[in-house]
């Protein structure tokens, strides 16, 4: 559906601040949901009374590039954990491993050999090859495939935990989700598409992320957005229309399909590969920031959104210290005006 009404693929992704939260506190899956849901009904809200359009001016260009920025280093950092990580290594019948930056390394090659080809995308050569290792590696014990979806759960929603998951886990995530999968994510869509990201507005992404939230909300699934850093990697590995989410939604179901037996599918691709990918996707996002580089001031508080969001592992504190320090930057500009004036 996102394929077929914004023309462009978007990604579809869980929401993070609810995620870590949730895992950090243990809570059940109907706090989860219903947190979706009212993520839901708020986003519905400003995206039918247009509040959304006014909200999104308040992400200045350089807030927005240091939110890409960040993110980018965000990305790039867990790819790095990914490839360096014990769990990274794998190991052959015969003695034989291969370590993590050995498996970097040769994904890093296929990545930039295919990276111009239109005939094999640069993406699925090496997610094929990483699939083939990892084959390889598990061989004789590949995972068992069991048809069946899992069962689907209604949420009934009850008044107290809609009370308590509301400051818990909306209010931090409607922030995060508004200034990346609502601003960043159109600004991302626009550099990269051109034209053809003109569904791709403020008003549009919140209805479309608040759609997926109350029917996810309602069956207990996981609470989902767009990312800006999705849209940049799907455009950098070859995804230019909407066949290409028709492809990535249909390979989905097909997952789903299988239920929980899809994870040991998953699984095999070696989590090397996965921090190749990430590191890739980060490198290319956090350059967006090239636009700003001839002006200091706006660079510099690009910068400060970047680094707060990598040092505290939350987006949130990075564009909140953005507008200070673009509050701080306008004071200083109105009293420069006004001296001069006077």
């Amino acid at each position: 559906m996102t394929g077929w009404y914004f023309q462009i693929p978007l990604a579809v992704e869980p929401l993070k601040a609810i995620a870590a939260i949730a895992l950090a506190m243990t809570l059940p899956p109907s706090a989860i949901a219903s947190a979706g849901l009212l993520m839901g009904v708020v986003l519905a809200f400003i995206g039918i009374t247009n509040l959304a359009a006014s909200l999104a001016k308040l992400f200045t260009l350089p807030i927005v590039r240091g939110i890409q920025l960040g993110l980018g280093l965000l990305l790039a950092r867990e790819g790095l954990r990914l490839i360096v990580s014990r769990q990274s290594v794998l190991r052959f019948s015969g003695g034989i491993s291969l370590a993590g930056w050995e498996i970097a390394l040769g994904g890093a090659i296929i990545l930039l050999t295919f990276q111009r080809s239109r005939r094999y995308p640069a993406a699925l050569a090496l997610l094929g090859a990483g699939i083939m290792l990892g084959v390889l590696a598990d061989w004789g014990k590949l995972p068992a495939l069991a048809w069946g979806p899992l069962p689907i759960q209604v949420l009934h929603p009850r008044a107290g935990e809609l009370w308590r998951v509301l400051p818990l886990l909306v209010i931090p995530q409607f922030a995060l989700t508004f200034g990346n999968s609502v601003v960043a994510t159109e600004n991302t869509a626009q550099i990269l598409y051109g034209p053809q990201a003109r569904r791709v507005t403020a008003r549009g992404r919140s209805l479309s992320i608040a759609l997926v939230n109350l029917v996810s909300g309602i069956i207990q699934g996981s609470p989902m957005c767009h990312g800006s850093g999705g849209v940049t990697a799907h455009y950098r590995f070859g995804a230019r229309g909407p066949k290409s989410s028709y492809v990535i939604g249909g390979v989905c179901v097909l997952l789903a399909l299988f239920g929980r037996a899809a994870i040991g599918v998953l699984n095999l691709i070696p989590m090397a590969v996965l921090g190749v990918f990430l590191i890739y996707v980060g490198v290319q996002h956090a350059a967006y920031l090239w636009d700003i580089l001839n002006s200091a001031p706006l660079l510099l508080i690009a910068i400060g959104v970047g680094v707060v969001s990598l040092l505290t592992t939350n987006l949130m504190w990075g564009f909140l210290t953005g507008f200070i320090l673009q509050g701080m930057w306008l004071v200083y500009q109105k009293t420069k005006v006004e001296g001069v004036g006077t």
